[in-house]
């Protein structure tokens, strides 16, 4: 990503998350705030870009659009599981536009949140939320770290985040951006920074989707267009293997949901059309002894 401005793909999927409060039925994620935190001249933008169509149109045609969706209600799901079982911090990685902490009023109050993203998206952010006069719960924190460059466990050590109580961490949309190499290390900074029984959501993309080339169809445009702004897909993981490479980073594989899996759980009864994109998946994965 440029590190001169908020990625773009954090924006896109903030403005999906909105589409889909506003026009889907029923509702899985109720997040009206991408069209608060969104600017209209960065929307107009976006629509260009796709030669002036309406942009809810573009963004509910996009096939990342119901991946984006799905995996926010199942980390959201596990959250609440791990709240029930009285875990206090939650750590969003690569947080973006998210806004749990301001849609979910009642459920944040208890917790401790650590959102954690680039430098130039946290700084974004923060100024969106004072322009639009948002009131942040005081166990917000907005952490900036390039986590190319900075460990999670170092960044989540200059914070209040407390190491030695249990933590649940989600991961959504970043690990296809970032080198198989970052993404073993930030693996492994999870299960370094939490106690045993901590749990984390991610969200990955099938290695043999971007093996494949897959240069023709929906899912090879998706790719061409993130390319073009500069955020490319860079790696993902092999499912077969997935267990394994969590073991090698002190993590034990709970459940790993793919396109069909995640269909069967939350789409068999819409008519909506809303569906998981190709080589799409979300595992949770838990702190090992």
């Amino acid at each position: 990503m440029d590190s001169g401005r908020a990625s773009i793909t954090a924006i896109g999927t903030a403005l999906m998350r909105s589409a889909h409060t506003r026009l889907d039925e029923p509702v899985l994620v109720d997040d009206p705030w991408g069209d608060r935190l969104v600017l209209d001249e960065e929307r107009e933008a976006m629509a260009a870009r796709s030669g002036g169509a309406d942009l809810d149109s573009v963004l509910r045609a996009h096939p990342s659009y119901g991946t984006v969706i799905l995996r926010a209600r199942y980390a959201e799901e596990a959250l609440a599981e791990a709240v029930a079982r009285g875990v206090a911090q939650y750590v969003i990685i690569g947080a973006g536009m998210d806004s749990f902490a301001l849609r979910r009023p009642e459920f944040a109050r208890d917790l401790e949140i650590f959102e954690v993203d680039h430098p130039s998206t946290q700084e974004l952010k923060a100024a969106r939320l004072r322009a639009c006069g948002a009131e942040t719960p005081a166990g917000l924190h907005l952490i900036a770290a390039d986590l190319s460059e900075t460990a999670l466990d170092e960044a989540l050590a200059g914070s209040s985040f407390r190491s030695d109580r249990p933590a649940f961490f989600s991961w959504l949309g970043v690990t296809g951006y970032l080198t198989r190499e970052a993404n073993l290390a930030t693996l492994a900074a999870v299960a370094a920074c939490a106690p045993p029984g901590s749990e984390l959501v991610f969200s990955y993309l099938d290695q043999r989707l971007l093996d494949g080339g897959d240069g023709e169809g929906a899912m090879g445009a998706v790719r061409a267009q993130v390319a073009s702004v500069g955020e490319p897909w860079i790696s993902g993981f092999d499912p077969a293997l997935l267990g394994a490479d969590l073991r090698g980073a002190r993590l034990e594989l709970v459940e790993d949901l793919g396109p069909t899996e995640l269909a069967t759980r939350y789409c068999a009864t819409r008519s909506d059309g809303l569906t998981p994109s190709r080589g799409s998946h979300v595992a949770r994965a838990r702190v090992s002894l």
